[in-house]
């Protein structure tokens, strides 16, 4: 559990400084360990940086994958992504972060780390095809089941509802209220739903 205790805090410091500012000492207080306990799993801040984002990133797949299941209707998927927000809460129960204190944050830090870590940016593009063709897939089950028109594009669907939630994220909060999102997903719904 140590070494799991030291990659999240590690992800909470990086998200609330940046990957520059936060130093193993940091890392080593917020997990309450010693700053050798750290080198006992990491050979040094990099390799805890790729440890902690590769951690992440698997554990968000895994969310996408819970929040795709078969046993949601589409539309339930659409209210756990649009309104609900499971994967930010997920990230916010996962780090013990509030989403508000780290968003601003987050896109500079994402930003820091694909410009210096190339192999990091790889594993965040393939995450995001990862989460991409899960969503592709369960687009094409609804049209099949006639929850969804099925006379639209089932990728340019996917790209919209993709492009939906990463826009999501970006706005600020007064557009990002919870009556705004569920009025986004209430004029979505009107345009992909099968009539019946």
């Amino acid at each position: 559990m140590t070494k799991e205790n030291i990659i999240l805090a590690a992800l909470r410091l990086f998200l609330l400084r940046g990957y520059k500012y936060v130093s193993l000492w940091d890392v080593a207080l917020e997990a309450g360990i010693t700053k050798g306990g750290i080198y006992h799993y990491f050979s040094g801040k990099e390799a805890l940086l790729r440890a902690a984002m590769y951690y992440l990133f698997d554990r968000f797949e895994a969310k996408y994958a819970e929040v795709f299941s078969e046993t949601r209707t589409f539309q339930q998927i659409l209210q756990a992504l649009l309104i609900d927000r499971e994967p930010e809460l997920f990230a916010q129960q996962l780090l013990g972060v509030e989403y508000e204190n780290y968003r601003l944050d987050l896109a500079l830090f994402a930003l820091e780390i694909m410009k210096n870590f190339p192999e990091i940016h790889k594993r965040v593009e393939q995450g995001q095809a990862c989460i991409f063709a899960l969503l592709e897939q369960r687009v094409q089950g609804a049209m099949r089941k006639g929850e969804l028109r099925s006379d639209l594009d089932s990728r340019a669907v996917t790209l919209m509802i993709f492009a939906m939630l990463n826009g999501q994220n970006a706005l600020d909060l007064q557009f990002n209220t919870p009556d705004m999102r569920g009025q986004v997903l209430s004029n979505l719904w009107k345009l992909i739903k099968a009539a019946g």
